[in-house]
């Protein structure tokens, strides 16, 4: 291409290489368009600023993050992941199209001698990690620039598309972050934060040792506190569900096929094949399988009673029948046993055949769900639960709200459920879907409006809040009497029991995350540090576990030397910082003043 052309022509060194393939370039950091989308946006998952977004887009890049996730999980994932990566694709969408939108109407253009200059000097880190530009191990320029100046090297096209998508989006952050400033002052004030240090003495009054009895708590109290706090008990939209959960257990087949398995692999061992081999060719403890089953010694009452009872009795040297226990069927070897600090031990191994449930199980459980499903969308769930042949037990979740997370109570999480729950009418009955744990037919059993929970549903928590606080005005009162005590002196004039609650802190920082036998506590932080000298005693400070008087022990001032040595990176940190800040706080601006339909219930199972 001519672009590619021109800067052949400016870099003049040639050195033939191996095509390059470039990975990873399509999908939303590219806004590629994979939408395949039609007249009208149908197929939409959802518009931005009444951009339509394609259900294809948005499943492309949710596969591939669910595949990235499986291949370092090693596994499966679980419906909380899933459903995490779904909402992480759509606001990384919402993030990429407002930003888009936001060139446009700035009308930011990016020139060609703009992208060459990019091309040639800031090159993707996905191709700065290329071997075949790297010299011991580091990212090599000139190898790098032989590859633009060669002909025969395909794909730059793909690098190009890049940087004329990122380049406007570049400068239009550079934009508005380009109010970011940092002055010395600031660097200062960060650094005596970070390095800062006193040591003070305090006293706590707890108030969990005071006396305040539930019972004190009048229906005037509650009702009093319920009607100035209305805020504290709004809740949004709830659901109810019914639900049937046929558990994934197994069956007598599969107990039959489990138990089939174990005892052939007995007789080959009373044939003469070898113990260790076949535990590690079929055991299914996975702990020491690859050790040929080996358990070392053990003791009484550390094993489950039925194996236990089969390794005590066995002679050492034998093999033992299968005996069945909660975690499959064993063969157990016993190797030796042995009397340790007076108590009788054995040493054996064990092979263990797990009893699963298998796929023809799993099609009749699931067959039985879509049986319910149907009888109930005849009648309703609860008669056709009754009329099936094992009578099945019907559960509620009660009221709940749309949780992020798609968690439900008594169900946990269950991919689609929260879908189903939040977009269906009361008495809908929904598709069968299954976890880890069941097949489950839910039913909608009612719905709540946003607003503020009845008095009755949140009495015993506001009779909790009035305990507490009725506890903290105790402790205040208490603190506020010892401090008048001290008649203007500090925690040196205590006498009595409250010289032994006198603790004493390690040095603490104002950034400090977490302080033994205090936890997490901003206000005792600032309280300590606004004591100006040694021995100067604070007023009450209201603390998260209750009321402090903090006395002043050490105040270590800063390295002047290490100051001037780090206050350089330091500043560029914070410019960092508050350049995140702006653009962070200028996308919320974004997104509160945009227009944003999410019909991803309709496309997901979340």
């Amino acid at each position: 291409m001519a672009l590619m052309k021109l800067l052949r022509e400016r870099t003049h060194v040639v050195m033939i290489i191996l095509v390059i393939a470039f990975v990873g370039l399509i999908g939303l950091e590219w806004g590629a368009d994979m939408t395949g989308r039609g007249p009208g946006g149908q197929n939409a998952v959802g518009s931005i600023n009444g951009e339509a977004v394609s259900y294809e887009e948005i499943r492309f890049e949710v596969e591939r993050l669910q595949e990235i996730d499986r291949q370092q999980q090693g596994g499966s994932l679980d419906e909380f992941r899933s459903r995490e990566i779904i909402n992480e694709v759509w606001d990384r969408r919402i993030d990429l199209t407002l930003l888009e939108q936001s060139v446009q109407r700035q009308g930011i253009v990016v020139t060609d001698a703009e992208i060459l200059e990019a091309i040639r000097t800031s090159p993707p880190e996905y191709i700065r990690q290329q071997e075949m530009f790297q010299t011991d191990g580091e990212f090599d320029q000139t190898k790098y620039l032989q590859a633009l100046n060669d002909p025969a090297v395909e794909g730059w096209a793909y690098l190009e598309d890049q940087y004329r998508m990122s380049l406007p989006r570049q400068k239009l952050i550079k934009r508005v972050i380009s109010g970011a400033r940092v002055t010395d002052l600031e660097v200062r004030q960060a650094f005596e934060q970070q390095n800062e240090q006193v040591t003070v003495r305090y006293l706590l009054f707890d108030p969990e040792d005071q006396d305040v009895e539930s019972e004190s708590i009048t229906d005037d109290d509650i009702a009093a506190y319920y009607a100035e706090h209305p805020e504290a008990f709004m809740e949004d939209a709830r659901v109810s569900l019914s639900y049937v959960m046929i558990p994934k257990q197994p069956s007598v087949a599969d107990s039959q096929r489990v138990e089939r398995q174990i005892n052939e692999l007995y007789d080959q061992l009373a044939d003469g094949a070898d113990f260790e081999t076949l535990a590690r060719d079929f055991s299914e403890d996975m702990s020491n399988a690859a050790d040929g089953g080996d358990l070392g010694f053990f003791g009484r009452n550390t094993m489950v009673p039925e194996f236990e009872a089969v390794a005590f009795e066995t002679p050492p040297g034998t093999i033992a029948r299968p005996v069945k226990t909660q975690f499959g069927w064993h063969i157990i070897r016993v190797e030796e046993t042995a009397v340790r600090d007076g108590d009788e031990q054995v040493s054996a191994r064990h092979i263990l055949l797990k009893t699963v449930t298998g796929q023809q199980t799993l099609n009749t459980l699931n067959e039985q769900a879509r049986q319910l499903r149907n009888q109930a969308l005849e009648s309703n769930l609860e008669e056709a639960a009754r009329s099936m042949p094992d009578s099945l037990a019907i559960e509620t979740t009660g009221y709940f709200t749309d949780r992020p997370d798609g968690f439900i109570p008594g169900i946990g999480y269950l991919a689609g459920a929260s879908s189903f729950a939040f977009g269906s009418d009361p008495g809908e009955i929904g598709e069968v879907l299954e976890n880890a744990n069941g097949f489950y037919v839910l039913a909608n059993a009612g719905e709540e409006p946003s607003g503020v929970l009845p008095l009755e549903e949140v009495e015993l928590r506001i009779r909790s809040i009035l305990v507490r606080n009725g506890k903290m005005e105790k402790a205040r009162l208490q603190g506020e009497e010892v401090r008048a005590g001290l008649a203007g002196g500090n925690l040196d004039a205590l006498t009595g029991e409250w010289t032994d609650r006198v603790a004493t802190t390690d040095p603490i920082t104002r950034q400090q995350a977490f302080i033994p036998r205090i936890g997490q506590d901003l206000a005792f932080i600032r309280g300590a540090f606004q004591l100006a000298g040694t021995g100067t005693l604070s007023e009450l400070v209201e603390g998260e576990r209750g009321y402090y008087l903090i006395q002043l022990e050490t105040r270590a001032p800063i390295d002047e030397s290490t100051y001037e040595m780090m206050k350089e990176s330091l500043k560029r940190q914070l410019l960092l910082q508050k350049q995140n800040q702006l653009y962070q706080e200028w996308l919320s601006n974004l997104r509160e003043d945009a227009d944003i339909e999410n019909n991803l219930r309709s496309f997901f199972a979340i």
